[in-house]
């Protein structure tokens, strides 16, 4: 038993594939050197050890499943599995079963592995790879070349399939003419033992006749066996570079292409032609080196600079003047930068137009409209003119600028009357109607609504225009915005009203109290009663009070230039803090309502509305704030007696009050702050049949 078991030994260890041996337990009787080279344990380390255990590449793995499974069962087992640690290899293992435990054969198969992975990914690549990719399986000494197959691109691009084409002859599937000529190109391929790349005219169903090629021999043991081609349609290619060639040589523009250096890569034949220049004195040439560009030293740094600027990604524009053969022009020239798909500046596209005579003409018009700007801007005025053959009107830059329209806009008639006020519309209707009927001019002074819906006030005149014979052919006239003098016209209106106003209350609001005070100050230097002199006192706080009013009505007329966002709800509950209202119940229903405004003239709008409803509604008033439905606003509304309705228009005028202790001046205050928000306030009955102040914040424009 013990020479049997050497001779084992020594047959096992005559083969160079690992081996090794375990008992029915799993523990490991034999250990060849292969294997200790895969698995990095020798074999005194692994003697007597359980396998899996030991080595930790095997733990768990398929390695430990089929030595379980074939020692059960003893049954031969044979699987393919990868180590990894320490050397990573793929492996064939063969499991041989016998009573006393497993005889375990494993051999290196990693070269075939990777093969196989190769392989598997050139058929995964041939398959779903966007390119049309074919084979051809060649006979090299029959001459013979025919489809083996091709990928489900090239179906796609062709309309045909591999099954239908696999097997057959070139000639076959693409007839005598086109299959000889591709043959051609095959056994160049195969005499040159090397890839080949060509254009070619294919007629196939799905696509364009022309095609791009590329075929490659692929050589087996120093035979050409196959060729593996790839194909794309350049038809959709062709038909630009036959547009480009159209637009690019058959324009009267002259149009090159540089590189980002500014190297001329291309000249169309109108630039060609105009220099007098052959393609090859230009072609690889600086652009600035080249003859168009030799007028002087500053045109060639110009351009340079504009190049250097091009090739960073910035559309450069400028008139420039070049020599051509004959003579030297003015041209547009513009060079527009070419990216690529990474957004990088590949080529620069070079254009010039001639303006000469464009430019000529423009500056000659440009002198004729500097001076009438500079009438326009001393007089402040703009012109009109309309030819009654024509039915067209022309206006200068000023009258432009009044509208708010820019100089391309072409007004009509009908425009220059509908920009006017509706109310204003029949007035300048009547006036330009009389004035194309009878000659008759006119001189008003309207409103009009700019494209912003901004309302200003204008001068128009119109006077006849009539030709040598005298007769009317149009109108023209002079047209002047006078909207500031027009509000400095009603500011002094206004002024003037409040300075009547505040004559009336001097003369009359404050001489009463002031009458009182000097009576009972008499009477008080007579009789030294104390009652005497709180009437003095009384009628003094009296005036103080009418004259706080007063000033407050004074800053309150004046136009509120500046506003912000103010969250009305959180005014509201500071005004709330600053006001007697102990009994009352005030109740605000504004969310983050906001009002654009003046912080502090709108406090004191809505303390003055508060104020007046716990001075009216009683000691146990309900007041309640909310927005306006339907419109922008807010109103105060209370459950009091409320305003009769023969008073409300009189409650807002100044000095009129109620009671015989105000000052009259609390709501005349809120109808100027209101109006000096360009607001509006009005009086009505609230649903509790107390009084609803409704202040409406929708700004209107001034009439």
């Amino acid at each position: 038993m013990i020479d049997d078991r050497a001779k084992y030994e020594h047959l096992i260890e005559r083969i160079s594939d690992a081996c090794c041996a375990v008992d029915t337990e799993g523990r490991v009787t034999y250990w060849n050197e292969r294997i200790a080279e895969w698995t990095g344990i020798s074999a005194a380390d692994i003697e007597g050890e359980i396998v899996w255990d030991a080595v930790q590449a095997f733990r768990g793995a398929a390695f430990e499943s089929h030595c379980r499974d074939a020692i059960e069962t003893q049954d031969t087992h044979s699987f393919e599995t990868r180590l990894r640690e320490p050397v990573d290899v793929w492996i064939e293992v063969t499991m041989y079963a016998a009573g006393d435990g497993l005889t375990i054969l494993a051999r290196e198969i990693t070269a075939r592995k990777v093969h196989e992975e190769r392989v598997e990914l050139a058929e995964t690549l041939f398959e779903n790879t966007q390119d049309a990719l074919f084979l051809i399986d060649l006979d090299e000494g029959e001459d013979e070349f025919r489809l083996e197959r091709v990928n489900p691109a090239y179906e796609r691009h062709t309309g045909l399939t591999s099954d239908e084409l696999s097997g057959r002859g070139l000639r076959d599937v693409f007839g005598l003419e086109e299959g000889a000529m591709i043959l051609e190109k095959y056994r160049e391929c195969v005499a040159r033992r090397e890839p080949i790349e060509y254009e070619e005219l294919v007629s196939v169903p799905n696509e364009g006749p022309y095609w791009e090629t590329r075929i490659a021999p692929v050589i087996i043991d120093g035979s050409v066996e196959k060729l593996v081609g790839a194909t794309r349609n350049i038809s959709a290619q062709r038909d630009r570079e036959r547009r480009y060639d159209a637009i690019f040589n058959q324009t009267y523009q002259y149009i090159g292409l540089m590189d980002t250096d500014g190297i001329l890569l291309e000249a169309n034949e109108s630039a060609l032609e105009f220099g007098g220049l052959e393609r090859e004195a230009v072609i690889g040439q600086p652009i600035w080196d080249t003859y168009w560009w030799q007028l002087d030293e500053r045109t060639q740094t110009q351009l340079k600079d504009a190049v250097r600027s091009a090739a960073t990604g910035e559309f450069v524009r400028y008139d420039v003047e070049v020599q051509g053969a004959d003579e030297t022009v003015i041209i547009d020239f513009s060079i527009r930068p070419i990216t690529d798909e990474r957004d990088e500046v590949v080529l620069l596209v070079t254009e010039g137009r001639n303006i000469t005579e464009h430019k000529r003409r423009a500056q000659e018009l440009e002198q004729k409209r500097e001076f009438l700007r500079q009438i326009q801007t001393v007089a402040d005025i703009g012109g009109w003119e309309v030819d009654f053959r024509t039915e067209t009107m022309r206006w200068t830059d000023e009258v432009y600028r009044i509208h708010g329209l820019p100089a391309e806009y072409e007004p009509t008639t009908e425009d220059g009357i509908d920009f006017y006020h509706p109310r204003d519309r029949a007035t300048i209707t009547e006036a330009f109607e009389r004035l194309q009927t009878t000659g008759e001019g006119y001189d008003l002074e309207l409103r009009i609504v700019t494209v912003t819906d901004e309302q200003r006030w204008v001068r128009t005149l119109g006077t006849p225009w009539e030709d040598d014979d005298g007769t009317l052919i149009g109108a023209r006239g002079a047209f002047q915005d006078i909207t500031e003098r027009k509000e400095r016209e009603r500011e002094l209106q206004r002024s003037n009203a409040r300075l009547e106003e505040f004559a009336s209350v001097v003369s009359h609001d404050l001489r009463n109290p002031l009458t009182v005070a000097q009576a009972a100050l008499e009477l008080g230097r007579e009789s030294g009663a104390s009652d005497d002199f709180d009437r003095v006192e009384a009628a003094h706080k009296r005036m103080n009070a009418l004259i706080d009013d007063l000033l407050m009505l004074a800053r309150n007329g004046q136009q509120v230039d500046e506003t912000q966002p103010i969250v009305l709800r959180t005014l509201l509950e500071s005004v709330c803090e600053t006001i007697p209202s102990d009994h009352a119940t005030i109740d605000i229903a504004l969310a983050d309502y906001r009002v654009d405004g003046d912080e502090a003239r709108l406090r004191q709008l809505v303390e003055n509305l508060l104020s007046n409803a716990l001075v009216h509604g009683g000691d146990d008033v309900t007041i309640r704030i909310g927005r306006l439905e339907g419109r922008d606003g807010f109103y105060v509304a209370d459950d009091g007696p409320g305003i009769p309705r023969a008073i409300r228009e009189a409650i807002f005028d100044h000095g009129y009050s109620t009671t015989s202790d105000g000052t009259g001046f609390g709501l005349a205050i809120v109808k100027g702050i209101a109006e000096a928000h360009g607001w509006r306030v009005d009086v009505t009955e609230s649903e509790d049949g107390g009084a609803r102040f409704e202040v409406t914040t929708t700004q209107r424009n001034p009439a």
